[in-house]
């Protein structure tokens, strides 16, 4: 749990620094683009895989377990937002 744990949060951390550095652009190189998608298919399996999953231990380890779960799916919202933004400037 403790190892899965540090992964997500390097995931999450690599993520909003990634989108730090798209925001202060215009729009979206394929490249960013690319990468965008891909880290949101990443978080998109993260994500159903916890869904189904059962969490065991104490109530601070399962309430842990929920905040990084929407802490996810905030993320989520992020990326998506950042793609639709940039498909809504190329249009």
């Amino acid at each position: 749990m403790k190892k899965f744990g540090r992964t997500i949060w390097v995931a999450i951390l690599s993520g909003l620094a990634f989108l730090g550095a798209c925001a202060s652009q215009k729009g979206l190189t394929k490249t960013e683009r690319a990468q965008l998608i891909k880290e949101r298919d990443s978080i998109q399996s993260i994500i159903q895989s916890r869904e189904g999953s059962c969490v065991y231990g104490s109530p601070e380890i399962i309430k842990e377990y929920g905040e990084e779960t929407q802490r996810l799916r905030n993320q989520l919202k992020e990326i998506n937002s950042r793609l639709e933004a940039d498909e809504s400037k190329k249009k």
